[in-house]
């Protein structure tokens, strides 16, 4: 997916989007609560009676809700759902959120449910190594993992960054689609469509019928589904051709409103980035256009589409 973009910096806001379509004027990594009345894609699967979970690598427990642990290899910040007080305050919805070990027991017990969210923990994702780390862990992550589990053949699985590392371009992510439910003729191409992040999730909203969340996700510019599904869906797509670089974000309700800043005064403002080598780091079919990005697997489990 050569044109697939994120919808702010830094990194908190992003993951929030892709739940939520909006990121409720969340401009920074500090700590926040998302009050219980606002939605996500958690809400709407739920509605339908479908099953979702969200795997973290490095998580100490089921649940949990601080902001970090294990020295820092678990960030809050890049596990949307528990930043959800109808969520993180509530036991039953979040005993979903799980470590990523639980991922390969499903897969093991054929458990894996409709809609699934995997986040890397600091390392592999590449915020503290770089994009050839990255890529590695990735390479990895698909033979170990991915590869041989049955459940793939009737999956779509999304994979991408947050952001990029750049504020001042225009918010560009390297993304890639795979799973049995590609037809075989669109298979290793590529695809030009402009994405964003409620890209994602309007193709998971379109899919299950699920209604919508009435923010991003219903944006005829940011919104485009994934062009391979969008006639099975019933969706025509819209040709945008002047791409906004989408580097700032809106003021919402929850603009400077982190418990940090609320609290105690002292505003988060990590920008998402650790630096690192610029340029393309590749590993075998894996190309990490921005090094320094932070990486993360949306794995949207899709078996309705056809």
């Amino acid at each position: 997916m050569t044109n697939y973009n994120a919808i702010t910096h830094p990194s908190q806001p992003n993951y929030v989007a892709a739940v939520a379509g909006t990121n409720f004027g969340i401009n920074d990594d500090g700590y926040y609560d998302i009050p219980a009345n606002e939605s996500s894609v958690f809400d709407l699967l739920e509605n339908k009676g479908l099953k979702w979970k969200a795997y973290n690598e490095d998580i100490p427990d089921s649940g949990y809700t601080a902001y970090s642990a294990n020295n820092g290899s678990y960030v809050r910040k890049h596990n949307p759902a528990i930043i959800f007080d109808n969520i993180g305050l509530n036991q039953t919805r979040s005993a979903n959120v799980v470590s990523a070990a639980q991922f390969k027991v499903d897969i093991q017990n054929n458990n894996v449910p409709a809609y699934s969210f995997y986040t890397p923990n600091i390392t592999n994702d590449g915020h503290n190594t770089d994009g050839t780390f990255a890529g590695n862990w990735l390479d990895g992550f698909l033979k170990s993992t991915i590869a041989n589990a049955t459940f793939v053949e009737d999956a779509l699985i999304l994979i991408t960054f947050d952001e990029s590392e750049t504020y001042t371009e225009r918010n560009q992510i390297w993304t890639c689609l795979i799973g049995g439910v590609i037809p075989q003729n669109l298979k290793n191409t590529t695809d030009d469509t402009f994405y964003t992040h409620y890209s994602a999730l309007h193709t998971v909203e379109l899919n299950w019928d699920l209604g919508d969340l009435g923010k991003g996700d219903t944006n005829k510019t940011l919104s485009n589904v994934f062009a391979f599904a969008a006639p099975a869906l019933g969706y025509s797509n819209v040709n945008v051709t002047d791409i906004p670089f989408l580097n700032n974000t809106i003021t919402g309700i929850l603009t400077n409103n982190s418990w940090n800043a609320t609290s105690s005064g002292n505003s988060s403002s990590s920008s998402g980035g650790s630096g690192g080598s610029q340029g393309n780091g590749s590993v075998g079919a894996v190309h990490v256009p921005v090094a320094a990005a932070i990486f993360a697997v949306l794995a949207a489990f899709v078996p309705y589409l056809f």
